[in-house]
């Protein structure tokens, strides 16, 4: 004898609610997790070395690149040096952490003008590096 149920059947909403929710966890963690990545976004061959530095996260990012035409990158946008300090005393205000993205091609006098203008306006600096190959 076959038994019968007269409870209603779960509508599709009881199984929807775990779908969207997995989705939006998924969607929340690309989000965030994009934010742990620190890139400049132009392509610079950056200087080898072993050691870490932690703490420079929500940090400006600089980039000096090897192009002649484009030299310096601030957050990925393309400036000139004049700019670039116009740039530095307007933003730090939000964060006095500069990251430094050097081409390892770059002349050093490059990084230094840089380094010497954040200096100049209170700013941490740390020149980003990649890990050596074994």
């Amino acid at each position: 004898m076959k038994l019968h149920s007269y409870l209603p059947k779960p509508g599709a909403s009881l199984y929807l609610a775990p779908l969207l929710n997995g989705i939006l966890l998924l969607l929340i963690f690309f989000l965030l997790g994009s934010t742990f990545v620190i890139q400049s976004g132009v392509s610079v061959k950056l200087p080898e070395s072993p050691s870490r530095l932690s703490g420079f996260d929500r940090a400006h990012v600089v980039t000096v690149s090897n192009n002649p035409e484009n030299p310096y990158y601030f957050d990925g946008k393309p400036v000139t040096l004049d700019d670039l300090q116009k740039l530095l005393t307007e933003k730090k205000r939000e964060t006095r952490r500069l990251i430094v993205h050097a081409d390892q091609m770059v002349p050093f006098g490059r990084v230094m003008e840089i380094s010497n203008a954040a200096l100049a306006l209170g700013y941490e600096i740390a020149y980003a590096t990649q890990p050596p190959r074994n």
